[in-house]
Parts: structure tokens; C-alpha cells; sequence
């Protein structure tokens, strides 16, 4: 019996190391994820889709909307030797995404303006981080 109860308490000291283990390997994650840089694209004409977890918010850290060199994987196209862009990119990304759980924004030269020579294909790519909501 005193053998019993020893094993007994070293199982219980084991489930709940494991417990303890795994909540912390679960709050490393989840730090990581909210804490990351996370970069989002899309290609002219595509949406470009924002998602944070619950109870975080979108922190746009910066947004391009255009054509960067190098990008010659990134919407491809015939001279990937350009680089044009919107400066008014982070302003427009911002204001329809910063501060929400997730956000839409469709990248097309209507929304953006178009900073390139006719027929370029220029993408959006937002930088954003998903930052814990204060508390009012």
C-alpha cells in the first residue's frame, strides 16, 4: 500500500508535468503566432485575405502595392525588370484592415491607383503583425 500510493503520486506528478508541458508548448505557439511578422500577397485582380486569431487584431506593419524587382516568380510576366509602386499602399490597407480580427482587400489598380507602365503585372503584398486587443 505504501508502494501503491508512491507510484499513484509519481503518476499524478507525471500527468500533470505533461499538463503543465503541454500548456506551455501551447502558449510558445500561440506567442509565436501573434507576435510573428506575417506577409500576405495577391496578384492584380486577386483578394488578398488577413486572418488573426481570436482575440488579436490586424497591426498592418507596411503594404507595396506595384511592381518590385527581383519578383520574377511572384505574378509573373514579360519584363520582370521594373519596379513601380503606390506610396499611398499602407494608408489604403490600413484603414480596411488595421484593428480587425480578419480583413479583404482586392488589389487592383481601381483601388490603388495605378503606378506602372500599361500592361505590367503588379501584385500587393502586406506586411502585418496580429497584435493581443487592449481592454477597454
Amino acid at each position: 500500500s505504501f508502494s501503491t500510493s508512491r507510484s499513484l503520486k509519481c503518476l499524478i506528478k507525471k500527468k500533470v508535468l505533461l499538463i503543465m508541458m503541454s500548456a506551455y508548448i501551447f502558449l510558445l505557439d500561440y506567442l509565436h503566432r501573434i507576435l510573428k511578422n506575417h506577409t500576405a500577397h495577391a496578384c492584380d485582380g486577386e483578394t488578398l485575405s488577413i486572418r488573426c486569431p481570436t482575440r488579436t487584431s490586424v497591426a498592418v506593419v507596411s503594404a507595396f502595392y506595384g511592381r518590385r524587382v527581383p519578383s520574377p516568380y511572384l505574378c509573373p510576366q514579360a519584363n520582370p525588370n521594373i519596379t513601380e509602386e503606390n506610396t499611398d499602399s499602407l494608408r489604403r490597407v490600413s484603414r480596411k484592415c488595421h484593428g480587425r480580427t480578419n480583413c479583404s482587400v482586392l488589389a487592383d489598380a481601381q483601388g490603388f491607383g495605378d503606378p506602372c507602365f500599361p500592361g505590367t503585372k503588379k501584385h500587393l503584398r502586406v506586411s502585418f503583425t496580429c497584435a493581443t486587443r487592449q481592454k477597454h
